[in-house]
């Protein structure tokens, strides 16, 4: 039975040593086939580079026709100029090439003025502008030094909590020094007392945010003096209240009897309970009232200038005693105070004959009924704006410009309902008309413009985004107003080229500012080429942004 076994082991051990041994057949006979498969590559290989050896010598041994495609796959270094690959003939392949390039610019520069004159020509035949000066020579801007002035207006402005007084220097100066101070932002209450120390002529303080009401009422009492004229403080309105207006009202009652005489010197003289002041300017005035501003107008009889602006708690109240009040008032800016009704403007606006100057800016009751009582009541109007007045239309327009045609600048700036209506009432009612702005009116069109521009008068035109604005106006200026036209602001006008503005620029002499902003089709070929050097060396023109950066 031991035997049996063993001899069943036996067969059963028999096929696994078979199976090994055709295994190690299976791996042997591969190993061969990649040897045999690596030789025939290399042969390949060889033979490869042969072919393209031999390829390469037909090549340099044959001449090739240019146009001959057969030898389509050849490859080769040098292609098509391989054979004339050496010194000499790289020389002389620059200089033709030399003379290729020469002439290829010319031919640009040639075919750029036809392209030019074709521009031109396209524009209209009354656009013949030509840049006095070469445009791809840049202009370099101006590079302003700093007066010996500013410098020490910077110097004392740094220092400003150092100084302990003001005593002796100039209204002038000191009213540059306060603007520079407030532009720091240093204006707190122990610097603005600087300023109304000394019994000063002028306290202007342009901005008074830092100033609480204790600080603003110690202030005005202390600058409440016979000699002072002008008082402006702007954007007041934390500081100032009714509260402060009644300490300036007692202040200036406690003042001393004066002769009201004739006077010939420069301040002139004050009565018992009243300033001098001839400027007023009341900025920001959020917190007072229509009482609060009888009170310091109670005082203020010889006021010519007066501006209260955002005054929200004004309701107009203390209009109906204005004229009362302040009988010599010439300049009135009551801007931002949206408490006025239209009717209550229309009652007590009228009556002043001596008012020249009207501000009515952000009131937004203000309507064709306002517009047409002034017309019919102030007399001696000539300057007026209603910017952002959307209830203004041309009927008011129209009939302000039939009663006044004293007028001679007006202002319509966002005043969305006016059209070339308002602009031709105007040019045939107001024929001196020297200043007009219709900033972002869209409805008006050149047409409108180029009424109001053929009188010839316009000093100031303010056009922004008025789409309509395109070169026609520009023709129209300087056919018209060449000898007038000083300021002139198209920026976001996108019709005027710069045939159009460069054609202006050089014909205007007496044109000192022309704002471009926003004018992307504007290129430095009027930039750099327009001929007033006296605009260009003041940096007249701003909003543009040339190719030329200035000095740092």
């Amino acid at each position: 039975m031991v035997a049996m076994a063993g001899r069943k082991r036996g067969r059963q051990e028999a096929p696994a040593e078979n199976g090994e041994t055709g295994a190690q057949q299976a791996q042997q006979e591969p190993a061969e086939d990649g040897k045999n498969g690596q030789a025939r590559q290399r042969v390949d290989r060889r033979a490869e580079m042969a072919d393209i050896a031999r390829r390469r010598a037909q090549h340099f041994a044959t001449f090739r026709d240019e146009d001959d495609e057969q030898d389509a796959g050849n490859v080769h270094a040098g292609g098509n100029e391989a054979r004339t690959l050496g010194p000499w003939s790289s020389a002389v392949e620059l200089v033709n090439a030399r003379e290729q390039a020469a002439e290829a610019r010319r031919q640009k520069v040639a075919k750029g003025g036809a392209d030019e004159e074709e521009e031109e020509a396209a524009a209209g035949p009354h656009l013949s502008w030509k840049p006095g000066r070469d445009p791809k020579t840049p202009r370099l801007p101006p590079c302003p030094v700093r007066p010996l002035f500013e410098l020490c207006i910077a110097m004392l402005v740094e220092h400003a909590d150092c100084i302990d007084s003001l005593a002796g220097l100039p209204d002038v100066i000191r009213a540059r020094l306060a603007s520079a101070v407030c532009e720091a932002k240093l204006m707190t209450p122990e610097v603005a007392m600087l300023f109304a120390r000394d019994a000063p002529g002028e306290v202007v303080l342009p901005t008074c945010v830092l100033l609480d009401p204790p600080a603003l009422t110690e202030l005005v009492a202390e600058c409440a003096t016979p000699k002072l004229e002008v008082l402006e403080l702007g954007f007041c309105g934390r500081g100032f209240t009714d509260g402060t207006a009644g300490a300036l009202a007692k202040a200036a009652h406690a003042l001393p009897p004066v002769d009201t005489g004739p006077s010939t010197s420069k301040h002139a003289q004050a009565s018992k309970g009243a300033l001098n002041v001839r400027r007023l300017l009341l900025g920001g005035v959020y917190r007072l009232s229509d009482e609060g501003v009888e009170q310091v107008l109670g005082v203020t009889p010889h006021v010519e200038y007066l501006s209260i602006t955002d005054g929200s708690r004004i309701d107009g109240a203390m209009l109906h005693n204005l004229r009362t009040l302040t009988p010599a008032l010439r300049n009135l800016n009551l801007s931002g105070c949206r408490g006025i009704t239209g009717a209550t403007l229309s009652s007590n606006l009228p009556p002043l004959k001596s008012l020249t100057h009207l501000t009515l800016d952000g009131c937004v009751l203000v309507d064709d009924g306002v517009m047409s009582a002034l017309g019919q009541g102030c007399s001696s109007l000539t300057h007026l704006s209603v910017t952002l007045c959307p209830a203004v239309t041309d009927t008011g327009v129209s009939a302000l410009a039939a009663t006044r045609p004293g007028l001679t600048s007006i202002r319509l700036d966002h005043c969305a309902k006016v059209t070339d209506r308002s602009l031709t009432a105007l040019a045939a009612g107001c024929k001196g008309l020297k200043r007009l702005s219709v900033c972002r009116v869209s409805k008006i069109t050149s047409a409108g413009l180029n009424a109001v521009a053929q009188n010839g008068c316009l000093e100031q035109l303010l056009a922004s985004h008025v789409p309509g604005c395109d070169d026609s106006v520009m023709c129209t200026l300087v056919s018209h107003c060449k000898e007038t036209l000083s300021d002139l602001d198209i920026s976001f006008c996108r019709g005027v080229s710069d045939q159009g503005l460069g054609h202006l620029v050089d014909s205007c002499e007496q044109l000192q500012q022309v704002l471009l902003f926003g004018c992307s089709q504007i290129t430095d070929r009027f930039a750099h080429g327009h001929g007033n050097e006296q605009l260009a060396r003041t940096g007249g023109i701003k909003g543009f942004s040339t190719s030329v950066k200035g000095c740092d």
